[in-house]
């Protein structure tokens, strides 16, 4: 018995979901021979290294090491649990499910959510029809029409309406619910006193992805005055708000019937923008639970676009969560692209005042994340004064650090130097924190070199090459922090490197005037003599930490590239399995962020 299914059973579920068909849903896959290979959507790639193998049943990412069956991909894919899982595929199939034998605990925590799913189902049904009352839900009602939404945007999003604080607790108690089931769905705040939590607001029912309302938000309509404009449901067994994003059901939805969303998905700051939105036609508009997104959040969003644009209220509190995300929706992958609104609006407001035609017309003028953060930087310094140029070039040198791209990077720095009045020169001194002043290096008399050692065949890249300068720089100065136990050879990418590194590790008194004693001068070891690291001790140790994890991440992935490689000429069997042995033993190793563990 497997998980409380026969195992003939879950063969025979398997055997009918084609794999690639369930897989390709939500990943595009290429054929390759005879096995499929995409993008992960467990982790951020741009090289495919997800590999589908149909004949077989199973997946397996050469990047990150998750792999399955069509169970566990779905598992993992729409967050279920093994018996949700395969309810969902089975029903795609057309196959009965069988008995369900499991263990008691898990089979009295399964009946518990499907008593509480009842109970979330019964109350947006009680709210519904309390709006659609002619009576009770007039009021209501003329506050949507007010606001645009009318009958069939109300209905897409399932609105409704509390009327009072008892009603919601009469009616579910008519249908046999306890106030425990009421009371762990979050519906009340006390068994004692039960009372509706979102009294006398309009509802918004919260759908997870497998369309089940899981939770409500709450809007006052009447214009009170002392209470919270909104309120949202607390965390339950059901609802966790750093997990749902509102919206992705209809995304799915939509897509399914075949409606047009452009060319990406809109973020913005709450439920009643998307429902604004889609009252106008635009679809593709989702929202977060909070301002402060999570990294889980982010992997569902790029699961469903590849293109994201930020919409968040164009006040300054908008702007902060707005900045506050950036980094977490770009590490996931997205292509990310903000969009300003005028005037500190809202995306509703902005709707219902200017129109559709001026919402769509700020998506189309949306800001690239970089440019975003620098028109920020730029806004908040008086760029008349010399002191306002200074600090926006400091903040601007921050921001533009963390590109990774020469090219792109040196567009950047010539726009932030002709709007700062800095030479370009010494912004990319702020920007890649080195020095270009000349030091006094009075070498002794040079030695014979060692020759060129081989690197492992790799070709370094500009990111590798400033890494191994703060490493070796950091050594060559005998920095308290830097500790050449910690560094393997290996993971320098030059060979004029490797060879000051033997030499360092050999001299206790090396030093930055030992360096051309040992390896003929030239551009990228003149730029390990005179690198200045920062000055601040914290600062530095950080730098240097990070710079060495890079190198060692960029050997990893490239022996674990160069195995992917070897591994299908591979013949005999001891060999394959000792290469996966170690393909799995670097996966880990590249995973943790621990130097100790990947030496």
């Amino acid at each position: 018995m497997s998980q409380g299914f026969t195992p003939e059973f879950l063969e025979e579920l398997k055997y009918k979901c084609d794999i690639v068909e369930i897989i390709s849903a939500y990943v595009p896959l290429q054929k390759k021979g005879g096995r499929y290979f995409g993008c992960c959507p467990f982790h951020n790639e741009k090289t495919g290294s997800f590999c589908v193998n149909q004949q077989e049943g199973f997946y397996h990412c050469f990047g990150c090491g998750a792999s399955g069956d069509v169970i566990k991909f779905i598992q993992e894919i729409e967050s279920l649990g093994f018996y949700d899982a395969v309810k969902y595929l089975a029903e795609k199939v057309g196959l009965p499910l069988p008995e369900f034998k499991m263990d008691a605990d898990y089979k009295q925590k399964k009946e518990r959510r499907e008593v509480l799913k009842s109970v979330m189902r019964d109350a947006a049904m009680y709210y519904r029809n309390n709006l659609l009352d002619p009576e009770k839900g007039k009021a209501a009602r003329e506050y949507l029409a007010s606001r645009g939404i009318d009958d069939d945007v109300s209905k897409r999003y399932g609105l409704g309406l509390s009327v009072d604080h008892e009603g919601l607790v009469r009616y579910l108690r008519y249908k046999n619910y306890s106030l425990a089931d009421i009371f762990d769905c979050g519906l009340i705040m006390n068994k004692e006193r039960p009372s509706d939590a979102f009294a006398n607001r309009i509802i918004v029912p919260i759908v997870n992805s497998m369309e089940e309302v899981v939770a409500f938000g709450g809007r006052v309509y009447q214009w009170e005055t002392d209470v919270a404009k909104y309120k949202n449901s607390t965390n339950t067994a059901l609802f966790d708000k750093g997990r749902i994003i509102f919206g992705l059901n209809y995304v799915k939805r939509d897509r399914k019937h075949g409606e047009k969303m452009g060319d990406g998905l809109i973020l913005v700051e709450g439920y009643m923008d998307v429902i604004a939105l889609g009252s106008v036609g635009i679809y593709g508009a989702v929202a977060g639970m909070g301002t402060a997104l999570t990294e889980g959040q982010a992997r569902d969003l790029r699961r469903l676009t590849e293109k994201l644009y930020v919409c968040y209220d164009g006040d300054g509190a908008g702007q902060k969560a707005t900045s506050k995300n950036l980094d977490v929706l770009t590490a996931a992958g997205l292509d990310v692209k903000v969009v300003t609104l005028l005037d500190g609006k809202d995306p509703d407001e902005t709707v219902r005042q200017d129109g559709k035609e001026a919402f769509e017309a700020r998506v189309g003028e949306a800001l690239p994340v970089i440019d975003y953060k620098l028109k920020l930087i730029e806004d908040a310094n008086e760029m008349h004064s010399l002191d306002g140029r200074a600090k926006y070039a400091r903040e601007a040198a921050k921001v533009l650090r963390a590109i990774e791209d020469e090219a792109q990077r040196a567009v950047y720095i010539s726009i932030v130097a002709q709007k700062s009045k800095l030479g370009e020169d010494r912004l990319e001194a702020l920007v890649t924190g080195t020095s270009r002043g000349a030091q006094d290096l009075t070498p002794p008399k040079r030695q014979p070199l060692t020759g060129n050692l081989p690197t492992g065949g790799r070709t370094a890249d500009a990111k590798q090459l400033r890494a191994a300068r703060v490493v070796l720089a950091a050594l060559v100065r005998r920095e308290s922090y830097a500790d050449p136990s910690s560094v393997k050879k290996a993971w320098l990418p030059l060979a004029s490197y490797v060879t000051i590194f033997e030499a360092l590790s050999s001299d206790p008194k090396f030093s930055v005037g030992s360096i051309y004693s040992y390896v003929e001068p030239d551009e990228d070891v003149d730029k390990l003599a005179t690198l200045a690291l920062p000055e601040d001790a914290a600062t530095a140790k950080k730098l240097y930490e990070d710079c060495l994890v890079c190198l060692a991440d960029a050997f990893i992935s490239s022996r674990l590239k160069e195995l992917n490689s070897r591994y299908g000429s591979l013949t005999d069997a001891e060999e394959k399995k000792a290469t996966v042995e170690e393909i799995s033993r670097l996966q880990k190793q590249l995973k943790s962020r621990l130097i100790a563990d990947k030496l």
